[in-house]
């Protein structure tokens, strides 16, 4: 019987999907986070609209 003996040098497909996948996702939340940075400032609402909940109903005749 032999075993098939595997490269040092090359590491298997679970390894390279494990290590692309981990790599996107922290692309992806640290481009989150820059993007997102001080908008969450409860402080700040000066650049939000704000909403009311007033209804005007329009005559259309």
């Amino acid at each position: 019987m032999m075993i098939a003996k595997k490269k040092a040098g090359m590491p298997d497909k679970i390894t390279m999907i494990n290590l692309v996948w981990t790599a996107m996702i922290a692309v992806m939340l640290t481009a989150t986070v820059s993007l997102y940075q001080g908008k969450s400032d409860p402080t700040n609402m000066n650049h939000y609209q704000q909403m009311s909940g007033r209804y005007a109903e329009l005559s259309t005749y």
